[in-house]
């Protein structure tokens, strides 16, 4: 993994090539507060489950089993803090009079 820009960009090697990669960008805002396009945190737990059930489904193994609860906590814990930040802006705009 290379870090192209810390915490919202990421070159991904791909498995046995020399020099080849995958980018990976995560959504962000600008300067000028507008969103950047991307995927998010919870796109990439969703993606790793699906592809740990895919894997167990051809070989059972009781890591895989493993590593799919440890993602679903990722991903309720996740969707916690999105919920958290939601409820924070929305109380900043009812106290500023934003709608």
């Amino acid at each position: 993994m290379d870090i192209i820009n810390p915490g919202k960009e990421y070159a991904l090697a791909n498995f046995g090539e020399t020099g080849g990669t995958q980018v990976v960008r995560f959504t962000s805002k600008d300067s000028a507060g507008k969103f950047t396009s991307g995927t998010t945190n919870e796109e990439i737990v969703n993606m790793m489950i699906d592809r740990m059930y895919a894997l167990n489904k051809q070989n059972f193994s009781p890591e895989n089993q493993c590593t799919i609860l440890l993602l679903k906590n990722i991903r309720q814990l996740q969707k916690k803090r999105l919920s958290r930040k939601v409820d924070k802006v929305i109380k900043y705009q009812s106290l500023n009079g934003e709608h």
